[in-house]
């Protein structure tokens, strides 16, 4: 296995250069000018070309990317030349795209394969009706999506969020002793240990069958995890209110994704219903619904991850519409005002930060592909390409 995750990780890196050089070269070719040009009225001939010279811009093409990426390895992300974030750079907008991404994704899931479940098993005209109002979501424009939620929504959950927290005049973070940015960190490093610990200890216990890895009482229990590690940090109330902030980015990336999760576990669902272990489990007796559960979902979940890593790209490019399209702060609206500014450095800083969470998920759920299929796990660990 540990060859496996090596291989996987070795070739999303190549990927990844493949990427940025070729985002690097279509900037470099589509953009008028080059990262000097917004200065030439606020600069001479001479400085112009000594700023040039000092960025690189009059090197070979694979010259300036190689500076560019070693001053991204070296220098770090967001050197930005605009005030494209509000005071914000590039590192303080990654945990709230996390944050959304990750609890919208579970929740997502959760809903998808519940709802494929049901449909898949038995169809009808109910059936019918949820495949409908899936397909209607799935296929939904973005910002227009967002910009319902915002306005039907947003007032209703301000109101609840000021009858639970008890600041009608939202003033939470005023006498706060931590900053959002610091609160956001940590509620995005919990979710994220919370997660890959469960992942390590139920990959184990699944190999052996004593439970179900991906179950709402999985989620519930990250969740119950998370929420005490945050009461012990005396940031629960900030973290409710933030909770509250993101709430409807993180319904328009659930209504946005779980279509998909729905029609692929619907699918996989028909397509067993009928096997023979299926009328061995029915024949012996076993209630209808374990073996909807037990037997013919378990199967049915494996397409249902390998489709998850193939279209993670989609789903993170949905995200970044959707955050611009609500005003979350996050990599999708940091990403458009920097291209709104023409701060293509900061443009390619964000891609790659997007490269490197799709490489991070998609060697996550492959790894958990090979845990839960056997005859993946059994070709990994004979050496088998």
């Amino acid at each position: 296995m540990l060859k496996f995750i090596l291989r996987r990780t070795l070739s999303g890196v190549v990927a990844l250069l493949l990427f940025t050089f070729l985002t690097f070269v279509l900037i470099e070719v589509l953009l008028p000018g080059d990262y000097a040009t917004p200065f030439r009225l606020s600069m001479t001939g001479d400085e112009i070309a000594a700023f040039r010279e000092s960025l690189g811009l009059d090197r070979p093409l694979p010259v300036r990317y190689w500076f560019w990426l070693r001053n991204l390895l070296t220098s770090g992300l967001g050197q930005t030349t605009f005030r494209v974030g509000d005071g914000l750079d590039l590192k303080s907008v990654i945990p709230p795209t996390v944050l959304v991404f990750v609890i919208g994704l579970g929740i997502a899931y959760l809903l998808g394969s519940w709802l494929g479940r049901v449909t898949g098993w038995r169809p009808g005209w109910r059936s019918d009706g949820i495949t409908l109002l899936g397909i209607a979501t799935y296929t939904l424009f973005p910002p227009f999506l967002g910009f319902l939620l915002v306005r039907l929504l947003g007032p209703r959950v301000w109101d609840l969020r000021n009858a639970l927290i008890d600041d009608p005049r939202g003033n939470l973070w005023i006498v706060a002793p931590v900053t959002k940015q610091a609160v956001m960190w940590t509620m995005t490093a919990t979710v994220v240990v919370v997660s890959a610990l469960y992942a390590l200890v139920g990959s184990w216990v699944a190999r052996r069958r004593k439970l179900r890895m991906l179950s709402l009482p999985a989620f519930a229990a990250i969740a119950a995890v998370s929420y005490a590690w945050w009461v012990y940090r005396n940031i629960d109330p900030y973290a409710v209110d933030i909770l509250f902030d993101a709430s409807v980015a993180i319904l328009a990336f659930l209504l946005l994704s779980y279509g998909e999760f729905m029609l692929v576990m619907q699918t996989s669902m028909a397509s067993v219903v009928h096997d023979d272990f299926i009328l061995v489990a029915r024949a012996k007796g076993i209630p209808d619904r374990q073996v909807r559960d037990r037997h013919a979902a378990r199967n049915a979940l494996l397409p249902l991850l390998s489709r998850f890593a193939v279209s993670l790209p989609y789903l993170l490019t949905g995200l970044v519409i959707i955050e611009r399209a609500v005003g979350w702060p996050g990599i999708g609206s940091f990403l458009f005002r920097a291209v709104d500014a023409q701060d293509m450095p900061v443009v390619l800083d964000t891609l790659v930060v997007v490269g490197v969470i799709t490489i991070v998920v998609r060697l996550v759920m492959e790894v958990l592909t090979a845990v839960l299929d056997p005859r993946i796990r059994i070709r990994i660990e004979s050496g088998a390409p």
